[in-house]
């Protein structure tokens, strides 16, 4: 994602408030660090209900054997279309559970082939994986939108990435009022790591009776020792607000001296209710990217949607970049 959808993203959030089996194994860069409370009380929210006869409008795709591109820094949806030979609508079609307007720099794309040749890289069927999916939770802002969090656990016993998925809001006839898509802060899923994927529904959010959600993509990492290259990191200070309706996160991030390159990092901080669900997060890049040798510093703040927050994870990744 550029940097200006990077700062939409970040200012949403804050506005409505004021972390391989076959293979490779996970690269330990992307190990969880979970802080809890030592007293916890139960939380109180308002979670949507999950309803499996609620399904997102499908749209087809073009036909021709897509291959895989990896979002970079300051791409656009129609610049990658246009260098692919495609149109932005051709692009959208094979696409359609992503949003154009909110690229993630390591965020895959689906491209097919211009005129109905077969690509050379081909890419796993989109099909998503039986993970562990809660049922999703929609929290409404002051300003009349709304921010709908689903949480996933990966229960495969292997790294996947790629993960997408929806929620729907459906009115008390069991009517689909409207589907947005939810995408994740990072792009990596180690086994029984916990994710939570996000939504923001631009007011006037429409008055519903429940929500419903599931996955749309899941994949497993390919070749990750190479793609999610080490990652030195720590949480050096986790400090909930006395009211614990948000929670304070120090992480020290370093490239290795021994790395080839520069990767992407970034890092996440996932707050949790004490049912486990989602309830608010929280997203850091560097400004400049860090070069083998070189460590940083950031101070994260991440804010509740709605209940307490019980515990929060923190994520950290390295991403190659192409």
């Amino acid at each position: 994602m550029d940097g200006r959808a990077r700062l939409l993203l970040a200012t949403a959030m804050a506005a409505s408030l004021a972390g391989c089996k076959a293979g490779p194994a996970a690269p330990s860069a992307l190990a969880t660090v979970t802080f809890s409370p030592l007293d916890t009380a139960a939380a109180t929210t308002r979670p949507g209900t999950a309803t499996s006869t609620i399904q997102p409008l499908a749209t087809l795709a073009p036909s021709p054997t897509p291959r895989v591109y990896v979002v970079r820094a300051n791409d656009t949806f129609l610049a990658i279309a246009l260098a692919f030979g495609l149109s932005r609508e051709e692009l959208r079609a094979a696409n359609p559970d992503l949003n154009p307007d909110l690229l993630s720099i390591g965020q895959q794309l689906l491209v097919p082939a211009p005129g109905g040749e077969a690509t050379a890289t081909p890419i796993p069927t989109p099909t998503p994986l039986p993970l562990q999916v809660t049922e999703p939770l929609c929290f409404p802002i002051t300003s009349g939108g709304l921010w709908c969090l689903l949480t996933v656990t990966n229960t495969t016993g292997e790294a996947i990435e790629g993960l997408s998925g929806w929620v729907t809001l459906v009115d008390a006839g069991g009517l689909a009022l409207v589907t947005a898509p939810v995408y994740p802060p990072l792009n990596l899923l180690s086994a029984e790591q916990v994710m939570v994927l996000a939504a923001f529904l631009p007011p006037p959010a429409p008055g519903y009776s429940r929500a419903a959600g599931a996955l749309t993509m899941a994949v497993p990492v390919q070749d990750a020792e190479r793609r999610y290259p080490p990652l030195d990191w720590s949480a050096t200070r986790s400090q909930p607000a006395a009211d614990r309706r948000s929670w304070q996160v120090d992480v020290r991030v370093g490239i290795p001296a021994s790395a080839s390159s520069s990767p992407r990092v970034a890092v996440a901080v996932l707050a949790f209710d004490a049912q486990g669900r989602g309830i608010g997060f929280a997203k850091w890049e560097p400004a400049a990217a860090l070069r083998p040798g070189e460590g940083t510093e950031a101070h994260l703040v991440v804010y509740s949607l709605g209940p307490e927050i019980d515990r929060v994870d923190v994520l950290a990744e390295a991403l190659a970049v192409p």
